[in-house]
């Protein structure tokens, strides 16, 4: 498993609570015998993306200006 530190871990966690609304109602499209692993697979890319993404602040108003 992707090793992160104990805030990115709880931040993680957070982020997949959220995505489990939209991850349950896609798997309803699938076989029931299929589910439970492709849960897991979506899960495991959520926190593989998030490993390797680097997050920046949003640019501001004024910072298209300059």
């Amino acid at each position: 498993m992707v090793n992160l530190g104990d805030q990115n871990n709880e931040e993680t966690l957070t982020i997949i609570e959220n995505f489990i609304p939209k991850i349950k109602h896609c798997l309803h499209n699938t076989d029931y015998q299929e589910r439970e692993d492709l849960e897991q697979e979506i899960r495991l890319k959520i926190i593989e993306k998030l490993a390797t993404v680097r997050f920046q602040d949003a640019p501001s108003f004024w910072d298209f200006f300059s």
